[in-house]
């Protein structure tokens, strides 16, 4: 499966919702190592998210592979990284920004924690599936 070259892809349905106006998007280039990408969860060990660098305390990214995978990387406390299928659970829209220690699905307002993935608000009524990470140099990986 090849990457995309555009970093504004979002899904059909996501689009549709109206998440790609308010969609952060960071390309997929960090993760160029990642040519067999499965859907989130299933990524493979080694796979580059994110650069500790470009995860802000408090917030964080939306990474974005392909049309059906994302992944929502965010920094709730200094030092502490931790990454979440983007997918929303309710509908399955992408999930378009993290702030605040919340990961936000434009679509209908679901919002989860950035912390544990669990549900704070919104029409989702699971909590986004955790991606197990490590720290490899400056990059957060799949572990």
């Amino acid at each position: 499966m090849e990457l995309p070259t555009d970093p504004t892809t979002v899904s059909r349905r996501c689009f549709i919702g109206g998440c790609a106006a308010a969609a952060t998007v960071i390309t997929a280039g960090t993760a160029a190592a990642a040519s067999d990408v499965q859907p989130c969860g299933k990524l493979p060990p080694g796979t580059v998210l994110a650069k500790k660098a470009d995860v802000p305390l408090n917030g964080g990214v939306i990474v974005y592979f392909d049309d059906e995978t994302s992944v929502a990387v965010a920094q709730p406390k200094k030092g502490t990284y931790t990454a979440f299928d983007a997918k929303c659970t309710h509908q399955g829209c992408m999930c378009s920004e993290v702030d605040k220690n919340l990961i936000v699905c434009m679509c209908h307002d679901s919002r989860f924690s950035s912390v544990d993935g669990k549900r704070k608000s919104g029409p989702a009524k699971k909590p986004l599936p955790k991606i197990k990470t490590k720290i490899k140099g400056e990059d957060i990986v799949v572990a």
